[in-house]
């Protein structure tokens, strides 16, 4: 299998945008949508047929109950299962197609700024050799994130928005009370998450200047002398206490939405028990409720993410632009000396 996958991986080639990937001075935003052009476009084309194949089934599912069970419909249940599974498979290969979609063009973007990095620390080898050891990590991880993000921004972006919107349509036409409900259950996880953003981002730009120091450390001080191997392992040190810190910060705040977002799925249950105790709606709307509340709960995280991922990509972009720029010795001198404190 590995070996079609390899056959076929071949025949794809890079798009080579129109100018340089990477400009001094340019906004990341900027950045994004020249560096992908129109493909992002074509693939957010993909990316909307995806979001409305993952609607389908909601509807599907109180059809199910309502319809084919309440009235004991056995050809009814069996149609309706066949249109199920159908969805499910349409939703399926979309997707792949937009995963690969976006892979593309996500590494396209990576081979063109990697294509200048190259050229640019070449440039500078001879009269920057002792700064070195940052080059592989900038032509390496850091464009590798910038790309990757390029790739999938504002794809995933239409995705989410676009089944956020079709899906909160759904349940406030079929019932406006559970919508509200619903609704209501998120916006704490969306104010919380934009909250604690700002701390994530000064921790993924400290993690990202002290590599960059690691690897400067690594080339010109391991070989010499003792004194300097032993700042080096410092920052060894420093980066294993970041990177500690950012993950209590980030696995925190997701364990806090998880809670969110099961608090806000008992609460929909609970109000659409008691309006079906009432008989002011039917189990199979609450049933298509709950796998809504879903449904709108996971793009909100997705966005949540995406919102994350730019921010973190925002911050590694300007970091590669400045270096780009030729930023001073002092710059990454200031960066240090305030991260080991």
């Amino acid at each position: 299998m590995s070996g079609i996958f390899a056959t076929i991986a071949r025949r794809f080639a890079p798009f080579e945008p129109m100018a340089d990937a990477m400009r001094p001075g340019e906004k990341f935003p900027s950045f994004v949508r020249r560096a992908s052009g129109m493909q992002q476009v074509y693939v957010s084309v993909i990316a909307t047929s995806v979001a409305l194949a993952n609607f389908l089934p909601i509807d599907l599912q109180r059809r199910v109950v309502d319809v084919a069970i309440a009235d004991k419909d056995v050809r009814g249940l069996l149609m309706l299962g066949g249109l199920y599974l159908g969805a499910i498979l349409l939703h399926a290969g979309l997707k792949y197609a937009l995963i690969v979609y976006q892979g593309w063009v996500g590494e396209s973007v990576v081979k063109t700024a990697r294509d200048q990095l190259a050229l640019v620390a070449t440039q500078r080898s001879a009269r920057e050799h002792a700064r070195s050891g940052q080059t592989a990590g900038i032509i390496g991880n850091e464009i590798d994130y910038v790309g990757g993000f390029v790739g999938t921004s504002i794809s995933d972006c239409v995705v989410n928005v676009t089944l956020m919107v079709s899906v909160a349509f759904y349940m406030t036409y079929m019932q406006p009370v559970i919508a509200l409900v619903s609704g209501l259950s998120l916006l704490p996880q969306i104010l919380l998450a934009l909250y604690m953003q700002k701390d994530l981002n000064t921790l993924v730009e400290r993690q990202v200047a002290l590599v960059r120091k690691l690897g400067n450390q690594a080339v010109n001080s391991f070989a010499s002398h003792s004194t300097k191997r032993r700042a080096a392992f410092r920052t060894i040190r420093t980066i294993f206490s970041t990177r500690i810190e950012f993950y209590l910060l980030k696995f925190g705040l997701k364990t806090l939405l998880n809670i969110a977002n099961a608090a806000g799925s008992l609460m929909v249950l609970i109000v659409g028990g008691y309006l079906v105790i009432r008989g002011q709606t039917t189990i199979g709307t609450v049933v298509a409720f709950i796998s809504g509340f879903q449904r709108l709960s996971e793009p909100t995280g997705e966005l949540l993410d995406f919102y994350r991922s730019y921010s973190q990509a925002k911050v590694q972009f300007r970091m590669i632009v400045q270096w780009v720029d030729g930023d001073h010795p002092a710059q990454t001198g200031h960066s240090a000396h305030r991260i080991d404190r």
